[in-house]
């Protein structure tokens, strides 16, 4: 009898690169198998006659030497083609899928071709919480290897330890273990090739771990920890200080260095995060709203951190602490956290700290077991990427109700790669998004693992929430946003809030919208409501009749729009100058005034699908607020209501979109309205705010008690230059003088910039566009980073560049000094700080963030000053400024631009005793005139650049640091 898992074989293959038609298979290796029974082990280098990247030489460690002797493909393919009508288990299968089925269909004989089983899908149904699914994190996390060895046998080695790894692991869980086996079945999976292996014996399982050596249970304990670790409490320990909220007690803390190093060993008294934490408590007792700068080194989150623990305490007041991005939240809530409940001798019960993340960051099970009911009877027709994803999501829910709501996982932890392989799971994801307008709460029937309403009990309760940005304008209705605000990263916030508030809806949007009509998906759920809810019997026939009358004509003239309007707007655009297939093309938005022919077709179809929106709109609104949620008793009555409620949130935002985008049927000011397209996306219309400092003023300012806005870089070192623009932008320049300090406060710098840093702008580089630039450019850098003996990071501020960099220094210094390349592996910067004396190279956005202390940093290399992006709404708001504010370039376009080249900069001194040289390049400033010269220089301040030519920059920053 044949072995339910058939003939199969983990492979995988090494290439030159990633083009098929182009490059060639330099390694491969296999493990063969019949059953569970292990037949072959094959591997072999490929001969390569063409010269080899430095990328691909340092990845894999081949180099053109092992390949010159190597066999030919004429003599490797036959040992590669034994593997025919196999099923290949692969880690991102596609790729070996584009290099290898040329070369099986020319045996193909009609007996059954090879199947390609891609390990990222499985892996991700084991673990959904896992938003990365690379292999070597597996290989790392498990202690398998050190790193992965990108060469054929033994990727495909490690990655059948992996599997097995993974299958027995899991198989511990019993819950766990009998869902996912449940779950196959339910999604019509079971002739899923890793359905087979997942239900394997143990007996078998064990077999295949001693077929390749594998100690099993050593390496199952390992990924079980890695599953469920040690919740580990923090120890608050006691109580050294008072809890009393005003500036003495707040001025006791800071200064009682001795009794602060009992509860953190490496503290040391900084004047400047003291005075960061007076000025928060002023402004929280005073109810006034506060501009600070704390510049790197303050200690800046324990300065905020103290008083507003204090006061929420003493206040019986919740305090939101905002932070920049997830990942700030994440770092506050584990890391940052902690460390002020030791400080401040409080547990958990004493002083609540909760994360709350956004409604539309959470998933809505409710919404998911709707969808899958309604497509229960299709489930055998599905393809397998669409039962895949029903599965997937089914397991998340699963997760969900077991972990706590800080463990639960959101939209932020789904695996980028899914969403870029399957569309459906992108719709899906979308599809069941939490909405608050149509969240139905403590009615729902999933409440108490729901990750939303669970995040909002906790958080009621709270005394400080940890949220990011976009959690100040997306607030729960549940309760009221904090009257006390911190807002960290507060450079940042001018993007976020124009993400907030603009109105955008995209080709995908509106075929998503025509795909809900045609198939009733929202509507459908009226008409349950219609007939559960009947006064006598049948009296809703003839109005459910009336309805899909008004819906199916709604969906036949919204598609007779959406099929012309992708290709008037294609060729709209294919038209204009500067027209890009890589990247969002953007021009103003069409008017009904336009004359030309295609800006006519556009602006008719745009109209017209508006016209059809807003009709059904308005003939649905009755029916929108018949029911109250409350009153509702019926689990599915409460889920109907829950879709018809998102359908109609998704229908009224698409028309206020299209009536903002396009001024119709009225004219809506303060807006930049813009048509937009892209290749592989499509179309999209958007309408952003202009005046954002108008709209933060009126949207938390004015209905806050006091909102205290921080960051590293406000503007620069004294405030006397650039924090204008900022104070635009936060809304603070609109209030009134009594609920704002005059000025914002700028603490003096914690570090010696004038006499531990060298910083130097050189000009007289080829133009950055210009071929040689990398090249020419590096030639005497590289001189500069061997007399270092490395400890370099270089920043290269486009993929083009970056990619020349990685050869070039590959080239020159792989074998005398380590280099650490962002993408290449996933600890690079730690492994660069261990290293003591290596290159770290990375993209530009690569080098905000990263935090490198000591000596294995001292030098840095940008290769531009940063520009910013020039958007329509971007000049709209540099028109705007410089007519009703001031002096835009310097306020506003010159200090965005040294804000992040001051966020470069940060990163070389993180301690008092660190120096360093610091090297930008841009050959354009050779046109500046002097005035635009001395504006940047005085913005860069406490940084002294000096201008000069890159080779005595070169020999400057060596003298300095090697002294």
């Amino acid at each position: 009898m044949t072995h339910p898992l058939g003939r199969w074989a983990v492979i995988d293959i090494e290439t030159t690169g990633i083009d098929p038609s182009y490059d060639q298979i330099i390694d491969v290796g296999y493990l063969q198998f019949e059953g569970t029974t292990l037949i072959r082990k094959y591997s072999s280098l490929v001969q390569y006659d063409g010269k080899l990247s430095q990328f691909i030489k340092k990845l894999t460690g081949i180099d053109s030497k092992m390949l010159i002797n190597a066999p030919s493909w004429q003599v490797v393919s036959p040992e590669v083609m034994d593997v025919f009508g196999h099923h290949l288990i692969a880690h991102n299968a596609e790729f070996e899928r584009s290099f290898l089925s040329d070369h099986f269909a020319r045996i193909d004989d009609g007996s059954g071709r090879e199947s390609y089983e891609d390990s990222l899908y499985f892996l991700s149904l084991l673990f959904p919480k896992m938003s990365s699914l690379k292999l070597e994190n597996f290989i790392c996390d498990w202690k398998i290897a050190e790193h992965e060895e990108h060469r054929g046998f033994q990727d495909s080695l490690d990655l059948l330890k992996v599997l097995l790894i993974a299958v027995a692991t899991v198989r511990r869980d019993v819950e766990l273990n009998a869902t996912l086996g449940a779950l196959f079945k339910k999604y019509n999976l079971t002739d899923y090739w890793y359905y087979k292996f997942f239900s394997l014996s143990d007996e078998e399982i064990a077999q295949l771990s001693e077929s390749i050596e594998l100690d099993l249970d050593y390496h199952c304990n390992i990924a079980w920890e890695w599953m469920y670790p040690v919740d580990e409490k923090v120890d608050a320990g006691e109580k050294l200080f008072s809890l009393e909220f005003n500036g003495e007690n707040l001025k006791n803390i800071f200064r009682n260095e001795d009794a602060v190093r009992l509860k953190a060993p490496f503290y040391k008294y900084r004047e400047s995060q003291e005075t960061l934490a007076l000025r928060i408590g002023q402004s929280f007792k005073n109810k006034v709203h506060s501009l600070i700068q704390a510049p790197t080194g303050t200690g800046k989150t324990l300065g905020y951190l103290i008083p507003s623990a204090l006061f929420a305490m003493s206040e019986q007041k919740q305090v939101l602490v905002a932070t920049g991005t997830k990942t700030l939240q994440h770092q506050a809530v584990s890391k940052d956290v902690p460390g002020l409940r030791r400080l401040l001798g409080l547990g958990d019960d004493e002083l609540k700290v909760r994360q709350l993340i956004g409604s539309g960051n959470h998933l809505c099970e409710l919404l998911f077991r709707q969808s899958v009911e309604e497509e229960d009877l299709l489930t055998n027709t599905k393809e397998f990427k669409e039962k895949y994803t029903d599965m997937f999501f089914d397991l998340v829910f699963f997760y969900n109700s077991r972990s706590h709501v800080d463990d639960q996982i959101t939209r932020g932890d789904l695996p980028f790669v899914m969403k870029r392989k399957i569309e459906d799971f992108s719709t899906k994801e979308s599809d069941i998004t939490v909405d608050f307008r149509s969240c139905t709460g403590q009615s729902c029937p999933f409440k108490n693992d729901c990750s939303y309403i669970k995040g909002l009990r906790e958080a009621k309760d709270a005394n400080i929430i940890i949220g990011n940005h976009a959690l100040m304008f997306s607030w729960p209705r549940s309760f009221p946003r904090p009257s006390y605000v911190v807002v960290d990263e507060a450079h940042k916030v001018e993007g976020e809030t124009t993400s907030a508030f603009t109105y955008e809806v995209s080709e995908s949007d509106l075929n998503s919208l025509n795909k809900a009509l045609l198939h009733s998906q929202g509507i459908g759920s009226l008409f349950y409501l219609l007939a559960q809810n009947e006064t006598t019997e049948g009296e809703s026939t003839a109005v459910i009749t009336n309805i899909r009358g008004e819906v199916t004509n709604t969906q036949q003239l919204l598609q007779d729009h959406l099929n012309g309007l992708p290709t008037v707007v294609e060729s709209y655009f294919k038209k204009r100058p500067k027209y890009t297939d890589i990247f969002w093309n953007e021009a103003p938005m069409i008017n009904r005034k336009r004359t030309d022919e295609l800006g006519m077709a556009i602006f008719n179809h745009l109209d017209s699908i508006r016209f059809i929106i807003t009709n059904l709109n308005n003939y649905l609104l009755p029916y929108h607020s018949r029911w109250d949620v409350k009153e509702l008793t019926d689990d599915n009555q409460i889920v109907a209501f829950t879709r018809f409620e998102k359908f109609m949130g998704v229908l009224d935002d698409t028309q206020k979109a299209l009536e903002v985008a396009l001024d119709q049927p009225e004219e809506v000011a303060g807006y930049t309205k813009s048509l937009k397209y892209h290749g592989e996306h499509g179309m999209s219309v958007s309408a952003s705010p202009v005046n954002v400092g108008k709209v933060l003023h009126q949207g938390l300012l004015e209905i806050s008690d006091s909102v205290v806005f921080t960051s590293a870089t406000l503007g620069n070192d004294k405030g006397d230059q650039g924090s204008r623009g900022i104070e635009w932008a936060t809304g603070y320049s609109y209030l009134e003088p009594e609920r704002r300090f005059k000025s914002g406060f700028y603490l003096p710098a914690t570090f010696d910039y004038k006499n531990k840093t060298k910083v130097f702008l050189c000009d007289d580089t080829l133009p950055i566009w210009d071929k040689s630039f990398v090249p020419q450019t590096l030639k005497k850098v590289s001189k500069l980073i061997r007399e270092l003996k490395g400890r370099s990071l270089l920043l290269f501020s486009a993929r083009s560049r970056f990619e020349i960099a990685r050869e070039l220094l590959l080239e020159e210094f792989d074998g005398e000094i380590p280099l650490f390349i962002q993408g290449m592996g996933n600890n690079v910067v730690e492994d660069f700080k261990k290293s003591e004396s290596g290159i770290l190279l990375g993209m530009e956005s690569f080098g905000e963030g990263i935090d490198i202390p000591g000596d294995a940093l001292q030098f840095v290399f940008v290769d531009k000053i940063p520009d910013l992006r020039m958007d329509l709404v971007i000049q709209d708001r540099r028109d705007f400024y410089e007519s009703n504010i001031g002096n835009e370039f310097t306020d506003y376009y010159l200090s965005h631009r040294t804000r992040s080249l001051h966020q470069k900069l940060g990163r070389l001194l993180r301690t008092e005793e660190d120096i360093g040289g610091v090297i930008v390049v841009d050959s354009r400033i050779r046109s500046w005139k002097g005035r635009t010269m001395q504006q940047l220089l005085k913005l860069m301040e406490p940084y002294q650049i000096q201008r000069t030519t890159l080779d005595e920059a070169c020999e400057k920053v060596r003298d300095f640091v090697i002294q």
